[in-house]
């Protein structure tokens, strides 16, 4: 990471608020005496003062994540400490926290979808169903460019058509309840059946046209 990028610094109070970290985990990450475990080391100040920049907020991120699922300081510090032992920098780091946290958003992004399909299902509102799905589907199409999202006359496609042409949607996070809540039971295996079979013969007609070339 280019610390350069950074102008100037924060100050600690500024870290706990952008941060969400406690003043003393901070000031512990960062003192090497007793009761400190030294993970960084930011810059002095001519006041006295210590300033965080970039690089250090990065460091100081990764201790706050690492606090979360539990470890003490101490244990945080072995952590950084193997991760430098084994050629990890802070961007690596930084990477593995992005991809787990990704995960955990699916997960919790297809709870929710179950969740609101059911309270609109329990309350006999399958239009409200069929809208909460179609919510889902746009989200999806904006992540996935691949995905039918319009044609030349502006005309958006339905979440079923959305479904039907993209093989597996209908298996992510939460979307099978909800298909099935909208449709019928059974419908998110028909809907899956329907899309590998849409997938199968595009890409078989697509080989039969590399051939004729």
């Amino acid at each position: 990471m280019d610390q350069g990028t950074v102008r100037g610094g924060w100050r600690i109070s500024e870290v706990e608020r952008l941060l969400g970290l406690g003043r003393r985990d901070i000031q512990r990450a960062c003192y090497g005496g007793r009761g400190g475990v030294a993970i960084l080391d930011p810059t002095d100040t001519a006041w006295g003062r210590r300033t965080y920049d970039g690089h250090d907020l990065a460091q100081l991120f990764l201790v706050g994540q690492l606090r979360r699922r539990g470890l003490s300081l101490p244990e945080v510090k072995a952590e950084f400490e193997d991760s430098r032992a084994a050629g990890r920098t802070v961007e690596d780091m930084l990477a593995v926290q992005v991809a787990r946290l990704r995960e955990q958003a699916e997960e919790v992004a297809g709870r929710l979808l179950q969740a609101e399909a059911l309270l609109a299902a329990v309350g006999g509102d399958v239009g409200a169903v069929e809208g909460i799905v179609a919510r889902h589907v746009r989200v999806q199409e904006a992540l996935d460019p691949d995905l039918p999202s319009g044609d030349d006359g502006g005309r958006v496609p339905s979440p079923l058509a959305v479904l039907l042409a993209a093989p597996g949607l209908v298996d992510g996070p939460g979307m099978a309840l909800a298909v099935d809540l909208w449709l019928g039971p059974g419908s998110s295996e028909a809907v899956r059946k329907a899309a590998e079979a849409a997938a199968t013969r595009e890409e078989t007609i697509g080989e039969s046209d590399e051939k004729k070339r």
